[in-house]
């Protein structure tokens, strides 16, 4: 059974469409969503969201934002970024992780908010670094769609 999500994010609307299942990173930890879900409402925070449409998985970097789930199981997520395996540059995130890491390491001295958002930012690289690696090895194209334009 299917229920109605949608994902986006201050840039674009990356999924609108229906979908079977989705597993999100949140402030309590990991959670899936399926038809029917309760009402909820929770912070994200970076990590890795898995989709299930049509009984086909696919992962995207996130990096935090909220998620809502509706009485009757609409799922809307308003996420800082969302990113698919597809689009991600193995070079610029293997930089990017770099830079990640060093900022990580030069905070250990300092006060505890910078040095919480530094993990933050690393923990975001990580994900999408994971996501592009998924993406590599499967080397199949995405299979559900981006940005429907469809309400329900």
């Amino acid at each position: 059974m299917a229920f109605f999500l949608e994902l986006i994010t201050p840039e674009r609307s990356v999924y609108r469409q229906e979908v079977d299942q989705i597993t999100l990173p949140t402030v309590q930890g990991e959670i899936t969503i399926l038809q029917n879900h309760l009402p909820l409402v929770s912070a994200l925070v970076p990590g890795i969201a898995r989709v299930v449409a049509n009984g086909v998985e696919e992962e995207l970097a996130v990096a935090g934002g909220f998620l809502l789930v509706e009485e009757g199981g609409r799922t809307r997520i308003l996420a800082d970024s969302a990113e698919r395996g597809h689009e991600l540059d193995m070079e610029v995130l293997e930089e990017a992780r770099a830079r990640a890491e060093k900022i990580m390491a030069e905070m250990t001295r300092t006060d505890d908010a910078a040095y919480a958002a530094a993990a933050a930012q690393l923990e975001h690289e990580l994900a999408r670094y994971k996501v592009a690696i998924k993406h590599r090895k499967t080397k199949r194209p995405p299979v559900i769609g981006a940005g429907i334009d469809r309400a329900e």
